[in-house]
């Protein structure tokens, strides 16, 4: 047997190794990428967005904005970000700080079809929060316009003239700074055309205000200069978010924006309002992707779920559910027939959902009838599932039936119900189960317990809401059990990110996983050697077999472990010698270790 321990690659992984257990928790994302999921490719443009928006109130309106922000519907050259350096002489030395900005503001939409859309503060810190971003300050905001390629003349829109809180006027300004920029790139960094929402002082001594700045004339003089005068609810044409990373450097080290603004030194080279003791905004609370639901016994914990006919009610289950809390949920409308529980993103169009259901198989009730439990995407019936009396089912559903353990990959449309499976297939026994579809864009695909039932393609819905269903064919109602559910988890599909960055101090990297499902295990394949990444044949790694083991063996978490209850997980990584290249590729697996999830490959080099 080949002496792997032996080999240099190796034994200076178990040194790395060694190092591990007194690492620390780091919370962070570098540049250049905001670490959004992917767009879908039919998610809605900028354009039609802005019809859809029309004449809703602003609370409506941004309620919208996060469920298509939360899901990916970001045009990609506002994900990159693109690096600002200012400086200041403080205690005498010159100091310089870099940090990383979108290049131009807060849009929803394609590449060729977006909407620059004015938010609150309090959609913006969200937005922050979720992002691992910040607002600029007024200083920063100033160091954007300075480094900006492209300044534009601002053009105000008057208040006499145009209802400038209207969408339709945010949809106007939008297309005149299109025409302002005459094809430039949409990635050059573009400034003077908005009035930026600020980290600012006040915001600690003015609460449900918004500080807003700048919009800057081609001299450099702001129109706006810094104001507390609109509430945080207030929104017009000329606003805009421009995010910021937090993460940044002072003179080639790595720290954050917060960190900075804190310093009793430091804080000159980003804000000139003295140190900040509070520089957020209260973040609003929209809910969107990703869904984790564990319903505890008080009920769903997410105020979107709809029932179609009966709120659902927690109850006892026998076997016990997977979660080991001792209650479920049950669907089910005592009247009998049919019922469910969904949510509906709007136009979100590609989503994963998963849902632990208790299948209670009684094949001695078969001459009664029998119980269908599933879970269900794009359904365009109001949870009509696979039909009611009066409502004929439009969704794709994955069902299993009480009385001879049918599974279906059921294509509901049109009154016609149509197993998309080519052979029938049966799953016998009680049990509980995993339960999961996945849509991505004319893509289906069904999962039972973690096995692939079929991968196949469908064009008859192209989005709508997701959720349980139940449908109960019994000749006696009280036979009814209902749709017992343990846990449901909703996301984008391809929607787990890895992300490597230098760590705040030499020779630390931290790693970050974000978007997985809560409670998976996920390992990190790590190498230091330089190889074919990315384009080598173990998913980039140039990595030999005997290293995979030993750091799968080693269940320490910069490799092994399990996601926490927002399916993510951070770890730093100390000690590692400057110019050291880290290549490595993330995967989780389900509970039954059968659905395998992959991150994209990342790269990045020790400072």
């Amino acid at each position: 047997m080949r002496d792997w321990l032996n080999i240099p690659r190796v034994r200076f992984l178990l040194a790395v190794l060694a190092m591990l257990p007194a690492c620390t928790i780091a919370h962070g994302q570098h540049p250049p990428l905001l670490d959004l999921p992917p767009r879908a490719a039919g998610a809605i443009t900028g354009s039609a967005l802005a019809t859809q928006l029309q004449g809703r109130t602003v609370n409506d309106r941004e309620a919208i904005l996060w469920r298509e922000l939360s899901a990916g519907n970001m045009p990609s050259h506002l994900r990159e970000l693109q690096p600002v350096t200012a400086t200041a002489v403080i205690q005498g030395q010159l100091r310089s700080v870099t940090f990383w900005c979108m290049p131009d503001y807060v849009g929803v939409g394609s590449g060729s079809d977006w909407l620059r859309m004015p938010i609150t503060p309090g959609l913006a810190q969200q937005l922050c929060d979720q992002l691992d971003c910040v607002l600029p300050t007024r200083r920063m905001v100033d160091a954007i316009w300075q480094a900006a390629p492209l300044k534009l003349q601002p053009y105000p829109f008057s208040p006499s003239a145009y209802s400038i809180t209207s969408v339709s006027v945010f949809y106007l300004q939008h297309q005149q700074i299109e025409l302002q920029r005459m094809g430039q790139p949409p990635t050059l960094m573009t400034a003077g055309i908005k009035k930026d929402i600020v980290a600012s002082s006040l915001i600690a001594n003015w609460p449900g205000r918004v500080c807003i700045y700048g919009w800057h004339y081609p001299s450099g003089a702001p129109i706006q200069p810094l104001s507390k005068v609109h509430t945080s609810s207030y929104v017009d044409y000329s606003h805009g978010a421009r995010l910021v990373a937090r993460r940044c450097e002072v003179d080639g080290v790595a720290t954050t924006v917060d960190g900075i603004l804190a310093d009793p030194v430091l804080h000159p080279l980003l804000s000139d309002e003295g140190t900040f003791s509070s520089y957020r905004y209260p973040p609003a609370t929209f809910e969107g992707l990703p869904l984790h639901e564990t319903f505890p016994a008080s009920g769903p914990q997410r105020s979107d779920w709809r029932a179609k006919f009966t709120t659902p009610i927690s109850v006892m289950a026998s076997p016990a559910p997977t979660s080991g809390d001792g209650t479920v949920l049950r669907i089910m409308d005592p009247a009998g027939g049919t019922d469910s529980l969904r949510i509906d993103l709007g136009s979100v169009r590609d989503v994963a959902c998963h849902a632990d259901l208790l299948c209670e198989h009684r094949p001695q009730l078969a001459a009664n009838g029998f119980e269908r439990i599933g879970v269900f995407v794009r359904d365009r019936a109001t949870g009509a599932f696979d039909g009611t009396l009066n409502q004929q089912g439009a969704c794709y559903a994955l069902t299993w039936d009480s009385h001879d353990g049918r599974l279906r990959c059921l294509r509901a449309a049109n009154g016609v119900l149509t197993d998309l499976l080519p052979t029938p297939r049966y799953v016998t026994g009680t049990a509980w189960r995993r339960f999961r579809v996945e849509a991505t864009g004319s893509t289906l695909q069904f999962h039972l317990d973690g096995e692939l039932l079929l991968a196949t393609s469908d064009t008859t819905h192209a989005n709508g809401a997701f959720g349980i269903g139940y449908h109960e064919f019994f000749a006696t109602n009280s036979n009814m059990l209902g749709a017992r559910m343990d846990a449901c988890y909703a996301e984008v599909p391809g929607a787990l990110s890895l992300r490597l960055a230098p760590g705040i101090s030499p020779g630390r990297i931290d790693l970050r996983r974000r978007r997985g499902v809560p409670g998976d295990a996920f390992f990190t394949a790590v190498t230091f050697a330089p190889g074919a990444f990315p384009n080598g044949g173990f998913f980039g790694l140039d990595i030999a077999i005997p290293d995979l083991a030993n750091q799968l063996r080693s269940g320490l978490p910069a490799f092994a472990g399990v996601l926490d209850a927002n399916g993510a997980h951070d770890l730093t990584v100390s000690g590692l010698p400057p110019g050291l290249p880290i290549q490595s590729v993330a995967f989780t697996f389900d509970s039954t270790f059968r659905l395998l999830t992959v991150a994209s490959p990342m790269q990045v080099t020790v400072r």
